[in-house]
């Protein structure tokens, strides 16, 4: 599998600050990403890279096709120079569902970008508004179907535990999204990061987040619609960096998120099989074993305490 280069652009192109959205924080870095800082970044991925990985370049952090156009060409002329002399396979882009139309699709191609991963975040109205996202459900849906038919890759960003969100809507949100068939999906329990309305919220008692373990049953909920699907799930959680770890205020944020939701996935397994079975002793395939055990045997040790003696070994 290729490499994918991350280029941050972060806010840039964003019309509103959503109540999550602390990007700078995200994403490490703080100033405007410069046509000379975008080069810097694919040469020093190009020197460091194994011989024969070209990678693609990705405009990660902000709405990419929502920034001024002039903007969008400086950047993607210096991906457009690699594309030429082979050291790029393609680009890919983040964007919001608002900022996509026909004209806009066109240049994109023209740049060979062949991946849109655009932030639908939920497909419930209300928690949209909530959000501050300043788009509607109907606007991914519009959205996808362009990028779709245009003959891009389309990868859907969704979240959990935004404010007003329910267990019920964060399943309803997996249901529309994997109705729309993208190639792929990310899913961001919600952390609540300073310097965000969101946290102000917090503070002020007007918004309860997940703790990490509903978090985990809300996103194997997610998991078991988009596998049910054959929608492959690209991410579980943010990225852990140094930063995130010492400023996350309170939320769903755990370096091993994606374990803990597909260990809760596999817990419901062992338990719906047990019960069909009667089995104790459960063979899984080896890449698959510690995610049946779960996160510090968290599964076994669930699965002991209501079964009985239960063993889990590679098969």
């Amino acid at each position: 599998m290729a490499s994918i280069v991350p280029i941050f652009v972060p806010h840039a192109g964003c019309p509103c600050q959503c109540v999550f959205c602390n990007q700078r924080t995200i994403a490490g870095q703080k100033q405007r990403m410069t046509p000379a800082q975008a080069r810097g970044i694919l040469q020093h991925a190009h020197a460091i890279l194994p011989a024969g990985n070209i990678p693609q370049a990705a405009f990660y952090g902000g709405s990419f096709t929502a920034i001024p156009v002039e903007q969008q060409e400086e950047l993607l002329a210096v991906t457009d120079e690699f594309f030429a002399a082979g050291k790029i396979s393609s680009v890919r882009i983040s964007t919001r569902p608002d900022a996509i139309d026909e004209e806009i699709l066109l240049r994109m191609k023209r740049h060979h970008v062949t991946v849109i991963e655009l932030g639908a975040q939920s497909m419930d109205d209300t928690v949209l508004q909530n959000a501050r996202r300043g788009h509607t459900a109907v606007d991914t849906a519009r959205a996808a179907s362009l990028i779709q038919q245009a003959g891009i890759s389309l990868i859907l960003q969704t979240m959990a535990g935004l404010p007003g969100d329910t267990r019920e809507t964060v399943r309803y949100t997996a249901q529309c999204i994997a109705a729309l068939k993208p190639d792929g999906v990310r899913i961001y329990p919600v952390a609540v990061l300073p310097n965000t309305p969101l946290y102000d919220d917090w503070q002020a008692g007007r918004y309860q987040p997940l703790d990490v373990e509903t978090a985990a049953v809300w996103c194997a909920d997610m998991l078991e619609i988009f596998e049910r699907e054959h929608i492959p799930v690209i991410r579980v959680g943010l990225n852990p960096t140094e930063e995130l770890d010492s400023t996350v205020a309170a939320g769903a944020y755990h370096p091993a998120m994606g374990e803990l939701a597909y260990g809760e996935l596999w817990y419901r397994r062992l338990c719906r099989h047990i019960q069909m079975t009667g089995e104790r002793t459960i063979a899984v395939a080896p890449r698959e074993l510690s995610r049946a055990i779960g996160h510090k045997k968290r599964n076994l040790l669930r699965l002991r305490e209501q079964f009985g003696a239960v063993h889990i070994v590679a098969q």
